[in-house]
């Protein structure tokens, strides 16, 4: 007999994957979140009965209530959630439902702080171009999935694996990518250490008995501080570490790289080669890579797919082909629009990019890629700060994120699944950013946004012909570009 889930905040990236999932093989699934959203509106049309708001009464002739682990960090007090407890109804969150579907699967888990979406997708696609059939769960939206999943198959089941709450320890990956670690989700790890160790003990939970054709292995970053704090860490664990370079090895005395890139452009194209150490490698140096997307960053990811894709056996021309071909996921520098626009009463020659960053470390290496790759543009940065413990834990590092901007506008915080206290708003950070040297002595521009819809206007007001606007957060701000192209028409 068919289970029927209900799922509570199926509006997330991650939940709405495995909700579809569920679905898809037959389940009976409803849903409900605290706000419309293109991601509800596509579980919509994909069949899936969604209601805005929570109810006890969502919980009718329900056998199992899923959640995100946003609910009860937001309000533990839910009220659907106390009457599931109420009810005796058993209490889920999705990451235990996605680690169900992944028995039997070589599983390939993508973590880190930043790149794991990107990362995850063209693993996924490196797989699917070698005929290997993967079963994928991503969180962002692949354009040649039409979705943020793929039903697969084969043996293979590549995930992104967050840390936050823990989500990572529910999955046992034979193959695990560390992309990077830094501090992150100061609303749930105390501190860098306890951020550390959560990492230390997703790895040593990965899948070392499984009767698999790769042995368990970490592939991680080999310019990424936090990861060679991991590997320390790490040092009686029975399974191989493979690293990957772009050539800011953050530990020189380490020695090379297993992964490295060289011959690297990054201004007017991307492109690199790779020097490989592994002995079973088969990708010929002379051969170049080609990627879409800007920045040393995507690079970094780039070989952080190749080298998994590697071990499962995928060739190098393929992989060339998958890279070259790739154009990114949904808010991972999406190009929502390049060429003429009406805004306010006049035609705009302007290119607009949807972008996820929220960490300082991600805002900054974006605007520095996008100055790189189309250099001689005016640069606007359009960010909204994602929660206010991340606002003001790496306040000092979001005074220099925006060095790269001409025009910096900065929307009101977006709460997630906190609350405002009071402690902290976007005014102090645009007054914090204007005394910076580039703003303060008038080469760049800073200006508070407002709300969505505020900022939308002085967007609107702000762009000339020729702008290129990256519109960064990972809250609701990709509103802004909807905005424009629904209130606009194309000239």
């Amino acid at each position: 007999m068919k289970s029927r889930l209900h799922f509570m905040g199926i509006g997330g990236q991650g939940i709405s994957a495995v909700a579809q999932m569920a679905h898809a093989a037959g389940e009976t699934v409803t849903g409900c979140d605290q706000r419309e959203s293109a991601t509800v509106r596509a579980l919509r049309e994909a069949g899936i009965a969604i209601q805005i708001g929570h109810s006890a009464d969502h919980l009718n002739d329900v056998d199992t209530l899923v959640i995100s682990p946003a609910v009860p960090a937001l309000d533990p007090n839910n009220p659907e959630l106390l009457a599931a407890r109420e009810r005796g109804l058993p209490i889920i969150h999705w990451q235990e439902i996605l680690s169900d579907l992944m028995r039997n699967k070589c599983v390939l888990s993508v973590s880190g702080v930043h790149g794991k979406g990107t990362t995850t997708a063209m693993l996924s696609l490196m797989l699917v171009d070698a005929g290997l059939d993967p079963t994928c769960e991503i969180g962002a939206v692949v354009p040649r999935f039409g979705a943020n999943y793929r039903l697969g198959k084969g043996s293979f089941f590549v995930n992104e694996a967050d840390e936050f709450n823990h989500n990572f320890w529910h999955y046992h990956p034979r193959l695990a990518i560390v992309t990077s670690i830094e501090f992150e989700h100061p609303e749930f790890f105390a501190d860098y250490d306890a951020f550390l160790a959560a990492f230390e003990h997703f790895i040593r939970g990965m899948d070392l008995q499984g009767d698999w054709p790769l042995p368990a292995t970490v592939i991680m970053n080999a310019d990424s501080p936090g990861c060679w704090d991991l590997k320390a860490r790490l040092h009686d664990w029975p399974g191989q570490i493979l690293t990957y370079s772009v050539g800011h090895h953050a530990v020189p005395e380490q020695g090379p790289a297993t992964f490295e890139a060289y011959d690297i452009k990054l201004d007017g194209e991307t492109s690199f080669r790779v020097r490989s150490r592994l002995a079973t490698s088969s990708i010929p140096e002379e051969q170049v890579m080609r990627l879409q997307l800007p920045g040393a960053y995507n690079i970094e990811n780039a070989l952080a797919a190749l080298a998994a894709a590697q071990l499962c056996g995928v060739g190098s021309e393929s992989i060339a082909q998958t890279l070259a071909g790739f154009s990114g996921t949904r808010r991972r520098f999406d190009i929502r629009h390049q060429g003429p626009l009406k805004i306010v009463d006049q035609a705009l020659d302007v290119m607009l990019v949807d972008d996820y960053a929220h960490h300082p470390t991600a805002i900054a290496a974006t605007l520095e890629a996008t100055r790189r790759r189309y250099p001689g543009q005016r640069i606007v940065a359009v960010y909204q700060p994602h929660m206010y413990s991340r606002t003001r834990t790496f306040f000092d590092q979001f005074l220099h994120a925006f060095d790269a901007a001409d025009i910096a506008i900065i929307a009101d915080i977006f709460p997630a699944r906190e609350r405002d206290t009071g402690l902290i708003h976007a005014r102090e950070l645009v007054d914090g950013i204007a005394q910076q040297p580039a703003f303060a002595s008038g080469q760049s521009h800073i200006m508070h946004g407002g709300s969505v819809t505020e900022t939308t206007e002085l967007l609107a007001h702000t762009l000339r012909s020729g702008d290129l606007v990256v519109i960064m957060g990972a809250g609701d701000i990709y509103i802004v570009t909807e905005n424009l192209l629904k209130n606009t028409q194309q000239a």
